[in-house]
This record gives structure tokens, sequence and C-alpha cells, in this order.
């Protein structure tokens, strides 16, 4: 990477902190491009050389949460251990990240601009790291008998996407008011203790 391509790195990377902090901060429909390149001291001409909206920007973060699992959390995971327990863990510390570095408005405004109607979500890429984790975890999971028999790595991850889609969005609805960790916790001992081997 040469110098000139560096900078254009650092002024994206700037862009989307000092955007993320104004949406955090007032909403993300309150924000104009206009606010986010004044903040920046940039110029609309590198704002849009490297997005093509502000929407574009919110996305990033989603990828940085992503990349945040990759790199932090799956290393937690100790692969001596059965995978209900590295599951169990891997959404326990995922869910501890997102209410305590995310937050519940950051994660009400992802929703919120997640079900427009104008563009494809990022929900639904298929090639989300978050979808390569789980689907490594319960591939594996399969092929140990630690689930039951008739399910396939496919369906357990859409059984566990459905899950942190709904305690995410009630948590968003309760305005953060309840324990993201705990709600998870309940939720995802069923939905595991559902789909596991029995004794």
């Amino acid at each position: 990477m040469n110098v000139r391509q560096k900078q254009g790195q650092k002024t994206k990377q700037k862009i989307i902190e000092a955007a993320i902090a104004l949406f955090h901060e007032r909403g993300f429909n309150n924000v104009t491009v206009d606010e986010i390149v004044a903040v920046t001291n940039t110029s609309k001409g590198a704002f849009y050389n490297h997005f093509t909206s502000k929407h574009e920007v919110f996305a990033e973060q989603f990828k940085q949460i992503d990349q945040f699992y990759v790199e932090h959390l799956v290393p937690q995971l100790d692969a001596d251990q059965p995978v209900m327990e590295r599951l169990t863990l891997f959404l326990e510390l995922q869910m501890t990240y997102l209410q305590n570095k995310i937050g519940w408005d950051v994660t009400r405004t992802i929703y919120e601009q997640e079900l427009s109607t104008e563009r494809s979500s990022y929900f639904l890429d298929p090639d989300r790291p978050l979808y390569d984790i789980l689907f490594s975890l319960c591939q594996e999971g399969i092929e140990k008998s630690e689930f039951k028999e008739g399910y396939r790595a496919h369906n357990i991850v859409t059984v566990l996407i459905h899950g942190m889609r709904g305690v995410l969005y009630n948590w968003s609805l309760n305005r953060g008011r309840t324990s993201l960790v705990d709600e998870q916790r309940m939720v995802f001992r069923a939905l595991l203790d559902g789909l596991k081997t029995g004794d």
C-alpha cells in the first residue's frame, strides 16, 4: 500500500468513526453528510470517494463488529471444549460486547435501517463472517454428534440467527433497560437445550 492509499484509508476510517459517533449521539436520520464532512474537516468529494451514502458508512459498523468477532472472540474459544460450550461462550461474549460497546441505540438504528426496502440488508449477506463462525461450529457439532439427528448446520445457524435478532430487537424496544446478557443467556439456553443430543 503506497502513501496515497494509506492516507485514503486513514481518511475513510476518520469518516467512519466520526459518523458513527454522530449517529449514536443524534440518531441516524438526524445526521447529514454535510455535518459528517464538517466534523471530519474533509470534503464532500472525499466522502463520496469512499461512500455512496451515509447508509454505506453505517454499514461499515456491521463489518467492524463482525471483524471484532473474528479477531477477539473466536480466539477465546477452546478447541478442546465441546462445541455446545464454545457456542454458549461465543454468544455470551458477543452479547456482552454489543451491550457494553455498541449500545441499544446504535442497535436500534441498525434495525431501523436494515428494514428499508430501498437496499439489500447486510443481515442477509451470506458471506458475513458471523455466519462462517456459526456454521463452522455447528458443522463440527454435527460431526461430533452433539446435535440431535436430522439437523443440518445451515438449519441450526438459522435458528441461532433468529434468536439473536429476537433478543437484540427486544432489547432495543426496551431501550436497553433490560440486561442483554441475561436475556440472551435465557433464550439461548432454551434453544441449545432443544437442539443438543440427549444425555
